[in-house]
């Protein structure tokens, strides 16, 4: 029987929702949404799938979507410093909106990632439908203020090799890494898998 593409593809989108439905069910930020809320708020967003490295956000950029993170994890960074990790089930970008500042930070998934994007115009919408949304972005807000302090600078990926390398060319390394949107892990990484694999030959 032949299958009609329009008709196979929605239906594909179909079970993509549902599946986004049931992880979001798993999270505890979400525990209070009805079913309907969370069909409503899957609907809304756009289900994006990385095998690399992807900035979500970058700093002092406008804030014009949010996103929450299905699954795998995304680095904070604040200039080259990263502030944070954060893992599935959290939301990104929402408190840049809710404000209407700038970022604060660069966001970039780390490895492979799932993200539901919801944009600007579809959020406040789903705020205005959904109050159980806006009780977890406030909480969402609050906790990343908390855990958020971009005074105390982590130990960078480079200096954690502990080897003899040239200040100026860390430097040049985290400044680019930074300029790509880019997390110094991530972009170290990058760098000696593609040194690997050229020698390697």
């Amino acid at each position: 029987m032949k299958v009609d593409a329009k008709d196979h593809g929605e239906d594909h989108e179909h079970d993509h929702d549902a599946e986004d439905v049931r992880l979001l069910r798993g999270f505890p930020a979400f525990a209070k949404f009805s079913d309907t809320e969370l069909e409503r708020l899957v609907s809304a967003g756009k289900h994006t799938s990385q095998t690399k490295p992807w900035p979500l956000m970058r700093e002092q950029t406008p804030s014009d979507d949010c996103f929450i993170l299905l699954s795998g994890e995304v680095g904070v960074y604040v200039g080259a410093d990263r502030v944070a990790v954060l893992g599935a089930g959290e939301m990104i970008g929402e408190s840049a909106i809710r404000q209407g500042k700038l970022r604060s930070a660069t966001v970039t998934t780390i490895g492979p990632a799932e993200v539901l994007w919801i944009e600007r115009d579809e959020l406040a919408g789903l705020l205005d439908e959904i109050p159980a949304l806006r009780e977890t972005m406030d909480a969402t807000i609050a906790k990343h203020a908390a855990g958020f302090d971009a005074s105390v600078k982590p130990q960078r990926a480079l200096a954690a090799l502990n080897l003899p390398l040239p200040a100026d060319l860390v430097e040049r390394f985290e400044n680019a890494a930074a300029t790509a949107g880019v997390g110094t892990t991530a972009a170290l990484e990058d760098a000696l898998t593609q040194w690997i694999e050229r020698k390697g030959r």
